[in-house]
């Protein structure tokens, strides 16, 4: 999506539809707004039903939000477009910091945007290289409620980990200090590498499958993580359908009791791989927590954003005794909080080897 979300809503007279809290006058003109955008905009359709709803709509508007909010200021990789596969999609970029002495820590971070949008340009390497690291900022596969379902992506993900380990000896990076994180999307992506067991196939001809996916620690920013539906519904409420990424995610008929269907979601659900020698997690919320359930009418994004995803998996990260920290109503952009959290438990690792 090259046009920017306000000027694309605002051309298709479509902020007054999905405004919060602001009622449509007229059910005719609605409808004619709805069928105008599934014309234009197909894939705002995310069930293929050939019937665009208006929360559907809200939905779509979500993703172009974080798809196209402004980047920051950035400089550029030592390395662009690092190919780990044959896909368009499948890219990283590489930053080093300027003085190489020994192998450097290495931080990993992959973009938001539903698994449907968002690009690895949007992140900021800055912090990391004045603190001596590396850093990377992958893109992944999107999916496509067909073709391409989850947890392709995450499985993208921990191939960039692996091409990493891989050609550390090359980049002069350190394969024992590789954290993670992401933003929203890409804050899924990184519980699932972190709490999934290694994927490594020690009898691959592939050298890169042959090298571990774990990692020394996970930063996720603003994750829902845990996506089983049914739970998502009983612990915070919110609109019953969740989000419109879900069909494409795990499939069209993702709400209907199918084995299939509950083996992928269960396959990409980063709460069904916790176990108790998972790396520390640091939770980073932008927002406020608030009283279980959530309205019907909040939006998609307060929903899956929501700081209780944080709470909930703290309470399950204490009971396995892996150490954590959970921050809420805290934006880390602009701040050393990342960094830190992440260099100190680099040096622990450090000590105790």
């Amino acid at each position: 999506m090259k046009i920017p979300f306000h000027l694309l809503a605002i051309l298709l007279g479509f902020l007054p539809l999905v405004s919060p809290g602001q009622e449509v006058s007229s059910p005719t003109n609605q409808e004619a707004r709805l069928a105008e955008w599934l014309i234009r905009y197909p894939d705002s359709d995310a069930n293929g039903d050939g019937v665009l709803t208006r929360e559907e709509a809200i939905a779509f508007l979500d993703e172009l939000k974080e798809a196209e909010r402004p980047r920051r200021p950035s400089v550029p990789p030592t390395r662009a477009d690092i190919r780990y596969g044959e896909h368009e999609r499948q890219v990283f970029d590489l930053w080093l910091p300027e003085k190489l002495d020994f192998p450097a820590p290495v931080h990993v971070f992959f973009h938001g945007g539903g698994f449907v949008a968002g690009d690895k340009a949007g992140f900021d390497p800055t912090p990391f290289l004045e603190a001596g690291f590396a850093a990377v900022s992958g893109n992944y596969r999107f999916v496509d409620g067909s073709a391409t379902l989850c947890p392709t992506p995450m499985e993208d993900a921990a191939r960039v980990i692996q091409t990493l380990r891989h050609r550390s000896e090359e980049w002069k990076i350190d394969p024992d200090r590789i954290s993670v994180g992401g933003s929203s999307a890409g804050a899924v992506i990184s519980l699932w590498i972190g709490y999934h067991d290694d994927l490594a196939d020690p009898e691959s001809a592939d050298p890169i499958a042959r090298e571990s996916t774990r990692v020394a620690c996970i930063t996720p920013l603003n994750g829902p993580t845990n996506l089983r539906p049914d739970w998502i519904r009983t612990h915070l409420g919110g609109p019953y359908h969740i989000h419109g990424s879900l069909p494409k995610m795990f499939g069209r008929s993702w709400d209907k009791d199918q084995p299939e269907i509950l083996d992928r979601i269960k396959a990409s659900n980063p709460w069904d791989h916790l176990s108790a020698d998972d790396p520390p997690t640091l939770l980073v919320y932008v927002g406020k927590q608030e009283s279980m359930p959530l309205a019907e009418s909040v939006s998609t994004g307060h929903l899956v954003h929501h700081p209780q995803f944080g709470t909930a998996l703290k309470q399950r990260l204490d009971e396995l005794e892996i150490e954590n920290e959970l921050h809420t109503a805290t934006d880390p952009r602009g701040t050393s909080l990342v960094v830190d959290w992440v260099r100190a438990r680099h040096e622990a690792q450090s000590q105790s080897r």
